[in-house]
């Protein structure tokens, strides 16, 4: 059930709402010795899930919905271009040391591939994850979900790989690192505001 909320692109304040009122749930059919299908009123949880899900969701405005995305564009923003920095500056730094250290991001075919293959690979993998919650998984059924997720993750690093290998570094522009990271911050402070709304 928290998978499935937390996959659910609810607003992180209406998922801890939900999830505060289920484990109140499990408490209170554990108090009184009863199941919690009883206690909820219905044998399909999934079911009551999603229902929980589209009824919060219908009360959610255009720029609601946005919010979140706008807030995880900061994040992700602020992730890759830090670890890109630092993999940038980390031969310079141990030859040369501080002298040569630069404040520039490389904004080149590598980062741009990053954005494009990590977004999709993220949204695909939070939706297998959606889907496959309330699954009963038997021995077997659990080695072929390994074996899957083990099998599409090859494909995605292989994926990269070969970009990396026929696009190579393809420098497009410099940017200042601490402007990179202050868009970053702001994009993520202003879409969790506007998602608090």
């Amino acid at each position: 059930m928290v998978l499935y909320i937390r996959t659910s692109n609810l607003k992180a304040r209406d998922a801890e709402e939900f999830l505060q009122q289920i484990l109140d749930s499990f408490l209170n059919a554990e108090h009184q010795g009863v199941s919690i299908e009883y206690m909820l009123g219905t044998s399909d949880i999934k079911n009551y899930c999603k229902e929980i899900v589209c009824s919060y969701k219908s009360s959610y405005n255009y720029i609601s919905r946005c919010s979140e995305y706008i807030m995880y564009t900061g994040m992700f923003i602020v992730i890759i271009s830090f670890i890109n920095f630092i993999t940038q500056n980390f031969t310079a730094f141990i030859i040369n040391g501080t002298k040569n250290l630069s404040f520039y991001l490389n904004v080149n075919s590598g980062l741009i591939s990053q954005f494009l293959i990590v977004v999709p690979v993220v949204i695909i993998f939070m939706t297998y994850f959606r889907n496959s919650c309330f699954k009963e998984n038997t021995k077997r059924g659990k080695v072929k979900v390994f074996f899957t997720d083990w099998i599409f993750s090859m494909i995605v690093i292989c994926i990269m790989v070969v970009f990396f290998m026929f696009v190579g570094d393809i420098l497009f522009f410099r940017l200042n690192i601490i402007l990179v990271l202050i868009v970053g911050i702001a994009l993520y402070f202003i879409g969790n505001y506007a998602s608090e709304r």
